[in-house]
């Protein structure tokens, strides 16, 4: 017997790692970290936090990468 599990809610912002444990089943962990480090650098740039190396996904870049590659498996857009 097949037991369903409960969407989560999306978080309101992540890590790298956590974006990674989303997505790993869907994308590779190349075309992970090379789509956010990309978001990250648009969307930081000239500001003191531009570096590509933070490992704290905002909630804007989050919302930006799901926007670009779709909501992971698994889970759904919060309640709000």
């Amino acid at each position: 017997m097949e037991t369903k599990q409960t969407p989560k809610e999306l978080p309101h912002s992540t890590t790298k790692a956590g974006l990674m444990s989303m997505y790993l089943d869907q994308m590779s962990e190349s075309d992970i970290r090379v789509g956010i480090n990309t978001i990250i650098a648009d969307l930081r740039k000239g500001t003191p936090l531009s570096t590509t190396h933070s490992k704290k996904i905002f909630h804007n870049e989050l919302k930006e990468f799901v926007s670009t590659y779709g909501m992971p498996k698994g889970f759904v857009k919060p309640k709000s």
